[in-house]
């Protein structure tokens, strides 16, 4: 007989290390590839048949959870007004189990679904792991021996911790030890300053050091959404998985393609969308409902689209990119990688690369750079601390409802929070906070001139 299982997705971070998309929204609801991240999780949980799915949250989030999980079965929404760290979203989730065994998941994150079964199917108390790709510095870990944890610690220097934590398998015993997690994080190299928070990692050490967890090592994909950058890795990819699946064509009602379009790959049409004349495709795309692709639009691989969304007049679109629901590209404009949430307009010759929040209006001409003039590495801070991103760290990142004005200029790696602009002609070379507006100070020289000067 199969064991009972609950399981408890954990989501009511602040999200703070995504500026600037952590101003309006829990970052668990962004779509990546088309699809809320918090979904992810919990389709899988619904998909192996899990009883009951509790969702923790803060209150300023529910709605906007529901909308990304519905109509999901079995979600039970669990609301707290303050947060005190992980440990403490646990103690409230496991509260509203109605089994022994939970699996513990973070909202999020994208797990491998090889992996994902393995840990569902444990039945012993069980951490899943994955090989740290980024330095040990960005991460609270763990060493892996012989499938067993050994040793948790958090953001150490060097290269004692080689794995990071994905989710878990977890008795009401281990669960009831985690809820006395401290108020700070016990394990850290001396002279490391840590925050007054209470993780499950810091409940975990006591019940790792007797023994009692074991390591599970993830063999496929995984993404920790912890900063924008990490964000677009997983886009990209998951676009690529998502679009890679098309084995044909698929038309919903009302439905088409011209002709005179050049599809050199698998598309799935939502209803009523259509690809018009002289677009060339050069790779497998999702578009959702009543979307228009027309009169010249290249797109240069794979890709995923929302509703609503206008795509023409000859503007280029790259590989893995995935663009929301509503957005209009229009008159030669280039995305040439990221990710565009819902609402983006991109008109006459702007080249835009990176992450671009919900109601972003990017004026005539506005650009980013691709690559540092100095070919330097990208560095960004993420709450005053520098990180140096092992990719997308060149992008730009706009926060939701931003505009900029024609011909700006955005350098490699700027941030810009939500509700600012950026006016005409500014050349922005570094972050800028929520609710600002740049403009650039301009003087003029102004002299006779005549034909006296030129000419005669």
């Amino acid at each position: 007989m199969a064991l009972k299982k609950s399981a408890v997705i954990l989501a009511a971070g602040v999200g703070s290390k995504m500026f600037p998309f952590s101003t309006v929204r829990s970052k668990t609801t962004i779509k990546i590839a088309g699809i809320p991240l918090i979904r992810y999780n919990a389709q899988k949980l619904a998909q192996m048949g899990c009883e009951d799915i509790v969702v923790v949250t803060l209150s300023s989030y529910q709605r906007e959870i529901e909308a990304c999980l519905s109509p999901l079965e079995n979600i039970n929404i669990v609301c707290v007004n303050e947060n005190y760290g992980s440990a403490d979203s646990l103690a409230s989730g496991a509260d509203a189990c109605t089994n022994d065994n939970i699996l513990v998941l973070y909202g999020d994150t994208i797990i491998d679904e090889r992996d994902f079964e393995i840990l569902y199917w444990e039945v012993e108390p069980a951490a899943l792991l994955y090989p740290l790709s980024e330095t040990a510095k960005n991460w609270i870990g763990a060493t892996v021996s012989d499938n067993r944890i050994g040793e948790i610690g958090a953001h150490y220097r060097g290269s004692l911790i080689t794995h990071q934590f994905a989710a878990f398998n977890l008795d009401i015993n281990i669960i009831s030890q985690i809820i006395k997690a401290p108020d700070y994080f016990p394990n850290v190299k001396c002279g490391v300053g840590v925050p007054r928070e209470r993780f499950v990692e810091a409940g975990l050490i006591k019940p790792v050091q007797q023994g009692q967890i074991k390591a599970i090592e993830g063999q496929g994909i995984f993404f920790d959404i912890d900063k924008p950058w990490h964000m677009l890795a997983a886009n990209e990819q998951m676009v690529k998985i998502r679009t890679g699946k098309l084995k044909e064509n698929k038309l919903a009602e009302g439905a088409g393609i011209s002709q005179r379009a050049i599809v050199r790959g698998f598309v799935e049409l939502g209803k009523n969308s259509v690809i018009g004349d002289n677009v060339v495709i050069e790779g497998n795309v999702i578009a959702g409902e009543n979307t228009v692709i027309d009169n010249g639009a290249i797109i240069s691989g794979s890709a995923v689209i929302g509703d609503n969304t206008k795509i023409r007049n000859y503007c280029h679109i790259y590989d893995g990119v995935s663009i929301g629901s509503e957005c209009i590209l229009d008159h030669g404009s280039e995305f040439i990688g990221g990710l565009m949430m819902d609402k983006v307009y991109l008109y006459h010759y702007c080249e835009m690369y990176g992450a671009l929040g919900n109601y972003v209006d990017i004026g005539a001409a506005t650009v980013c750079g691709t690559l540092r003039f100095d070919d330097g590495s990208p560095s960004q801070r993420v709450k005053g601390r520098i990180e140096i991103p092992l990719s997308y760290g060149d992008a730009i990142y706009i926060g939701d409802y931003c505009r900029t004005g024609v011909n700006a200029i955005l350098m490699p790696g700027c941030k810009i929070g939500s509700y600012s602009v950026v006016g005409p002609g500014v050349i922005l070379t570094g972050d800028v906070e929520e609710n600002s507006l740049i403009q650039v100070k301009q003087e003029l020289t102004i002299k006779k001139w005549g034909y006296e000067k030129y000419g005669w």
